[in-house]
C-alpha cells in the first residue's frame, strides 16, 4: 500500500484539538510527532492489557493484541472499539485494577 489515500484523506477533529499548529503547519511539533505522542499516551493506558497502538503512515493507527492479532483504525476514537474486538470483550476504563496498573506504570 502506497499511503496515498492517507495523504488525500481529511483530518479527524480529535487530531487537531491539542496542538492545532501541528496540523496547520504553524507549530513546531510535526503531525508525526503529535501522533507518536498520542500513541504513547494510549499505550500507557493499554499496557495493563498488553495491547499497543502505533501510528500508521500518519493517516491511521495500528492496534495490536498480545496474540498477534491487529487492526488498522482511522482515528483515536476507533482505537477503543478495536481494543474491544481484539480482546474479545469490552474494556472498563473505570476498573480499579486497570487504573492501579496504569498508575504503577505497568
Amino acid at each position: 500500500m502506497c499511503g496515498l489515500c492517507g495523504l488525500l484523506g481529511i483530518v479527524h477533529w480529535t487530531e487537531t484539538n491539542a496542538h492545532p499548529g501541528a496540523f496547520t503547519g504553524t507549530g513546531r511539533r510535526t503531525i508525526r510527532a503529535e501522533r507518536a505522542h498520542r500513541a504513547r499516551l494510549v499505550n500507557a493506558a493499554l499496557a495493563p492489557v498488553r495491547m499497543s497502538v502505533s501510528d500508521f503512515q500518519a493517516s491511521a493507527y495500528l492496534v495490536r493484541a498480545p496474540t498477534g492479532r491487529q487492526e488498522i483504525v482511522d482515528d483515536l476514537q476507533s482505537v477503543w472499539g478495536a481494543v474491544d474486538r481484539l480482546r474479545g470483550g469490552p474494556v472498563d476504563p473505570l476498573d480499579e485494577d486497570w487504573i492501579a496498573a496504569m498508575e504503577r506504570g505497568s
